[in-house]
């Protein structure tokens, strides 16, 4: 599967409720996502993954530090992407534009299930 349908795979199952983890595929190194159904999910591999006794889902006060900082810079991004769009752009530099801004609030999204 190649990156871009493996970042498609995980914005759709993020748009349905899945949670991005801060657990990583022990097959891929992909970061894994918990569906709805409370199962751990590897977008990459396409398959459940159990989690062990060593696996956790809660993250540390380092951790919470780096995703500010990682939130904090995709916010600015997206500023600047508002900011460089032109008065009457056009409707393919809008298209672009969106697709960048749904990734990177996706990753907003992600992040923020993280942080909860």
């Amino acid at each position: 599967m190649s990156d871009e349908n493996i970042t498609k795979n995980m914005g759709k199952l993020l748009r349905e409720g899945a949670a991005l983890l801060n657990i990583a595929c022990p097959q891929c190194n992909t970061p894994l996502l918990r569906l709805k159904d409370g199962t751990m999910y590897c977008a990459k591999c396409n398959q459940q993954v159990v989690e062990q006794g060593a696996a956790r889902s809660s993250t540390t006060r380092e951790e919470q530090n780096v995703l500010n900082v990682l939130a904090t810079r995709i916010l600015s991004v997206l500023e600047s992407l508002i900011a460089s769009l032109p008065a009457n752009p056009h409707p393919e530099e809008i298209r672009a534009f969106a697709r960048v801004a749904r990734d990177l609030v996706e990753v907003l999204q992600g992040i923020q299930k993280l942080q909860s």
